[in-house]
């Protein structure tokens, strides 16, 4: 666990070290207004390098292990789409496991999964607790029906792994749970 810590911590000062690796701030509008800081914790360092490259076959379990009772309590994920031309913003909310185009974009997005409280860990990733602590949805975005982004947004963190793109960003607002 050490090592792994370590090897997050060196990865994280390349990355920073390197340059222009992180999105504009501009690609996260509103981010501050929505969600908190980012808590600065163990947790939230292997959430931050997830997605990365370096974790293919390096022994970090990505497999989702979520109770399928905290799985129940959330029906869909609501996203912000801003355009970054004109700053237009729309709100569009995706059932946990369908998918909904976005507006005139020519994005669609699936919604994969939702986890309320966010954890990695070497049982894979699960949440900690049903409340939305530290939200994360699993997406698909496709463009023109070509897949563009397969990934995780995550609410507290919205500049953790961003869908890259260069006319639109893409935010988790939150969960919507279940009536």
């Amino acid at each position: 666990m050490r090592k792994l810590a370590m090897l997050l911590v060196v990865s994280l000062l390349v990355a920073v070290g390197c340059g222009d690796t992180q999105a504009p701030a501009v690609d996260q509008p509103n981010s501050d207004a929505t969600n908190p800081a980012m808590p600065n914790d163990d947790v939230h360092a292997r959430a931050m390098a997830m997605n990365e490259p370096m974790h293919q076959g390096s022994g970090i379990n990505a497999e989702i292990v979520l109770d399928p009772a905290i799985a129940d309590d959330w029906k869909a994920i609501r996203v912000r789409v801003v355009d970054l031309a004109n700053g237009a913003e729309s709100t569009y909310e995706i059932p946990i496991g369908g998918e909904a185009a976005l507006g005139d974009s020519g994005l669609t997005l699936q919604a994969v999964t939702f986890i309320p409280d966010f954890v990695m860990g070497e049982d894979g990733i699960s949440s900690r607790s049903a409340e939305p602590s530290n939200p994360a949805a699993k997406v698909i975005i496709t463009e023109e029906g070509q897949a563009d982004y397969e990934g995780w947004l995550f609410g507290a963190m919205p500049g953790i792994h961003p869908f890259p793109h260069e006319a639109y960003s893409v935010v988790l607002i939150e969960g919507v749970p279940a009536e």
